[in-house]
Formats: C-alpha cells, sequence, structure tokens
C-alpha cells in the first residue's frame, strides 16, 4: 500500500482526481469533506471506509477559511502561504462535482488495537464514522467563527482559539505539513477509468484485501 489519503470529485458517476496525502489526512480534505457527510462504500477497497459529502460547500467554507488566514498575515511565512492558497483556488475551480469522496482506508490499515494487533473490518469502520464526526465539527466551526465576525489580524491572538479551535491554532506554524495545500493532483495513485484525466491503458483498481496486508 502506498499509506495515503486520497480525494475525488464526483459528478454523474464521473471521478475527478483531486489530491493525496502520505501518512496523513490534511485538514483541507477535512474541510472540504464536512458539510453534508455520510458514511458509504469504499470505492477503492472492501471495506466501508468511505466518506462522501457535499462539494460546493465544503469548497466554500475551505475558501472562506483561507482567504480569513491571508487576511489575518499570521501564518507562518505568509507570502509562501498567499500562494499556496491562491495555487489551491486554481485547481480547485477547475474541478467539476457535486461531491467529494474521501478515501482514508489506507490509512486505517495502518492502526491498531491496545494489543497491538491492527484493526479487523468492524474496526475500520468504527474510525470512519469517528472521522466523519470530526470533519463534521470542523464544518461546525468555520461557520461559528464566521457568525462571530472575528477580526482576522486578532484571531490567533484570542484566548479563544487556541481553547476552541485548538486545531486550527495549530495550522499557524504547521499549515505546510497539514493543511495540504501542495497535494492538489489531476492523476493520483488510485485512479478511475472514468475520470477525465485519467490515462489511455489505467483501469479501475481492484479493491484492496484488508486481511492481506503489504509487509
Amino acid at each position: 500500500m502506498a499509506n495515503r489519503s486520497y480525494i475525488y470529485g464526483l459528478i454523474n458517476d464521473k471521478y475527478y482526481s483531486i489530491g493525496e496525502y502520505p501518512y496523513f489526512i490534511p485538514y483541507a480534505y477535512r474541510i472540504l469533506a464536512a458539510y453534508d457527510n455520510k458514511i458509504v462504500d469504499s470505492h477503492l477497497f472492501d471495506k466501508i471506509v468511505g466518506i462522501e459529502a457535499d462539494f460546493l460547500r465544503g469548497k466554500e467554507a475551505l475558501y472562506w477559511l483561507l482567504d480569513f488566514l491571508v487576511e489575518g498575515g499570521q501564518m507562518k511565512d505568509p507570502d509562501d502561504f498567499k500562494n499556496a492558497v491562491i495555487a489551491t483556488k486554481k485547481f480547485i475551480d477547475a474541478i467539476t462535482a457535486e461531491q467529494i469522496l474521501l478515501e482514508n482506508g489506507e490509512l486505517y490499515a495502518l492502526y491498531t488495537n491496545e494489543d497491538d494487533t491492527y484493526l479487523d473490518g468492524p474496526g475500520l469502520e468504527k474510525v470512519n464514522g469517528y472521522a466523519r464526526e470530526d470533519y463534521q465539527w470542523i464544518g461546525e466551526d468555520i461557520d461559528n467563527i464566521k457568525k462571530l465576525n472575528l477580526a482576522p489580524h486578532r484571531f490567533f491572538n484570542l484566548e479563544e482559539t487556541e481553547k476552541l479551535w485548538k486545531w486550527l491554532a495549530d495550522l499557524k506554524d504547521t499549515w505546510k505539513e497539514k493543511l495540504g495545500l501542495d497535494s492538489w493532483r489531476k492523476i493520483l495513485y488510485f485512479q478511475f477509468t472514468d475520470d477525465p484525466n485519467a490515462l489511455p491503458d489505467e483501469a479501475r483498481m481492484k479493491p484492496f484485501d484488508f486481511d492481506e496486508k503489504a509487509s
């Protein structure tokens, strides 16, 4: 396995590759998968470890947050951050989709129980349920920040930011590692034949059997 999270756009049974990220589920993916999200059968693997969500609502929330953080000017390496936001919008604006499909199965397969055994099928699906809830809460956090009409340049100086939105407070210094703004790709490790960017000789990947983990 490649040990990555994968994100796709869906519309009319067509897939649009959007991004992949190694050993972590970046917060940009979590935000895109935050709204009207639901658990679905994986489109890549043989377990119920997929998450679908409203693409347009997730995109709107992601763009709002990125603009808010750019305006605040408090992110580490602010010029790099601004350029990454511009590149992100350019890539995502070209995606025609109604739903987001987030596939984290490869990462869940690395999780272990307290006795150091790998999670079985029900365990993987349970973790995916927790992830869906977590992304929904992230979306609610963004909506609440919008409603409070906070001044962007003061956001990271507020005591409430560290208490209520620690995930966002941490991104101030770790955005290059955890936000995923450099992870957008038209061609992913798992590519679908009905993706407009698919190569002619690509075939739909067979479902991965979690009971036959790569060594």
